[in-house]
């Protein structure tokens, strides 16, 4: 297997102070050439959404657990807090753009929250765009570099852009359930979708019951009569999940991947997950890293 990240044209990170342009704050951009059989490997997203515009060769991107082929000219888009992975296809490798980005404009981030609800199966995440793939390969030759009015130019580059996605799946009908699919499944289902994208800033489930409109006793009792599991049971697992894939990025401290799930304190957080895993958290970091 070809070790990540060595084919990278560009690369810029803005995790730690991310760069706010208009309308729109980046956390990451840029290209990847991916070697034959090159995995980009299983890592978790922030509270972002991320772009992938492939433009050339072809590849498997995995979102949490289920693979969808993408090609050249095939526009990917990622959604908060899901775990990713990417596979470069052996014969025909992979040739990428991409951004990291969340809208800070409310019609736009609402827009974004609405695409996120209605198409929140991998499977139906893929569209394409000539304009998107030239304004984006734009914006990464415009981060290589300190030119005169660079910022200017991506906030409109990166304002466009969104306006751009926005269009695109205004034109893809949404996700529907099947006529068997029962209202209270389909409540449970947008549960879910809710706790997975927002897994890092949720505080307490009861934030659901503002979401849904419905009293939070309400939505306990449909999700455990429906799924025979509880809506506790379902976030912690939920969490534990996303701490174990941040571990094993080891690119945070276990005291701020506490943090950033809401833990209560790193000793919760050691606890609950070595319940779950066997091990702490600092355990499974060397085992997995050996």
């Amino acid at each position: 297997m070809s070790k990540p990240y060595n084919n990278y044209h560009l690369n810029k990170n803005y995790f730690d102070k991310p760069l706010a342009l208009g309308e729109v704050v980046l956390y990451q951009a840029g290209r990847l050439y991916c070697g034959s059989s090159m995995v980009v490997p299983l890592h978790i997203h922030g509270d972002y959404f991320e772009l992938t515009i492939v433009t050339d060769g072809k590849g498997v991107i995995t979102t949490n657990s289920i693979p969808v082929e993408v090609q050249k000219g095939d526009i990917y888009l990622s959604l908060p807090c899901e775990s990713h992975e990417i596979v470069s296809d052996k014969d025909d490798p992979l040739k990428y753009d991409f951004f990291a980005f969340l809208c800070v404009q409310k019609e736009m981030l609402e827009e974004f929250q609405n695409i996120a609800e209605n198409y929140y199966t991998p499977t139906n995440r893929v569209f394409h765009s000539e304009r998107i793939r030239t304004l984006v390969s734009t914006a990464v030759a415009e981060l290589d570099g300190d030119k005169k009015y660079s910022k200017e130019l991506l906030e409109s580059v990166f304002r466009e852009i969104i306006i751009y996605v926005i269009r695109s799946f205004s034109k893809i009908k949404p996700e529907k359930h099947s006529e068997n699919v029962t209202a209270a499944e389909v409540l449970c289902y947008k549960l879910m979708n809710y706790i997975d994208t927002h897994i890092y800033s949720l505080k307490n489930l009861v934030e659901l019951s503002d979401f849904t409109d419905y009293s939070y006793g309400y939505l306990s009792s449909v999700f455990k009569r429906t799924t025979g599991n509880s809506l506790v049971v379902y976030y912690r697992e939920r969490r534990l999940e996303a701490a174990r894939i941040l571990i094993t990025e080891n690119r945070l401290k276990i005291t701020e991947i506490s943090e950033m799930l809401g833990y209560s304190s790193v000793y919760s957080f050691s606890k609950a997950f070595s319940k779950r895993y066997g091990v702490s958290p600092r355990e499974y970091r060397q085992k997995f890293n050996s």
